[in-house]
C-alpha cells in the first residue's frame, strides 16, 4: 500500500484466524466492518451495507501496511461515506454528547441509547472484535 491514508470507499482486508474480513474507509477516520467474512483473500463483499460495526481507527492502522488495500467500494448516496452517530460521556460530569458528522453536540435524554461509543481503535482491538464475533475468541 502506498503512504498515505486511503481515499474514502477504499476496502481494507484484515487476516483472522481461519479467513479474511474487509473494511469500508469512511470519513472521520472512520472504517465500516462488512458483517461478510471470506475464506479466500481478496474477495470483499463490495455494494454491501450489512455492516457488523463501524469505529474510528488510528491512522496507521491504514498506513501501516497491515492491512492491504483490496478494492474500492463507491458512495451509494451522499450519507453513506459518513459513520453512524456516535455517543460520548465526560467521565467528570457524566454529561453526554452525540458525535455526528464531525460535530460534537449535547444530547437529548435517551438520544444516546444504543449508539457506539465514540472511540479510536488499534489494529489489535479490531482484530479482536472480528474474531470475537465469529465466536472464534
Amino acid at each position: 500500500m502506498k503512504p498515505g491514508t486511503p481515499k474514502i470507499g477504499v476496502v481494507i482486508q484484515v487476516a483472522i484466524p481461519g479467513g479474511f474480513a474487509y473494511g469500508r474507509v469512511l470519513r472521520d477516520a472512520s472504517v465500516a466492518f462488512y458483517r461478510q467474512f471470506s475464506l479466500v483473500a481478496g474477495q470483499p463483499p463490495l455494494g454491501s451495507r450489512d455492516y457488523l460495526f463501524v469505529v474510528g481507527v488510528y491512522a496507521d492502522v491504514l498506513t501501516s501496511g497491515h492491512v492491504p488495500v483490496v478494492g474500492h467500494d463507491p458512495s451509494q448516496g451522499p450519507e453513506d461515506d459518513w459513520p453512524p452517530r456516535a455517543s460520548t460521556t465526560d467521565p467528570i460530569s457524566g454529561r453526554v454528547k452525540i458525535y455526528d458528522h464531525g460535530v460534537i453536540r449535547e444530547a437529548n435524554p435517551g438520544e444516546a441509547v444504543g449508539l457506539e461509543p465514540a472511540a479510536v481503535w488499534d489494529l489489535r482491538h479490531i482484530e479482536e472484535r472480528l474474531i470475537g464475533s465469529q465466536g472464534l475468541a
